[in-house]
């Protein structure tokens, strides 16, 4: 099941490779900022910062699951 994912998220890494890498620097900057302005920040900029390392790394090692 997990693997079905990996492969899926991949497919979706190559057709859009290009937005993921502006897409994590962009939520980890401002997942970072927003906690050093707030103790109490939702952490919403940090979660798609993970999201989109996690497809990027699932690109990168997609092929090794094929």
């Amino acid at each position: 099941m997990l693997i079905g994912l990996m492969t899926w998220l991949c497919t979706l890494y190559y057709w859009t490779w290009f937005i993921w890498p502006f897409v994590f620097v962009f939520s980890l900057g401002l997942g970072i900022a927003d906690h050093a302005k707030n103790e109490n920040a939702s952490g919403g900029g940090l979660i798609w910062a993970a999201i989109s390392l996690l497809i990027i790394l699932a690109g990168v090692t997609g092929p090794a699951f094929m």
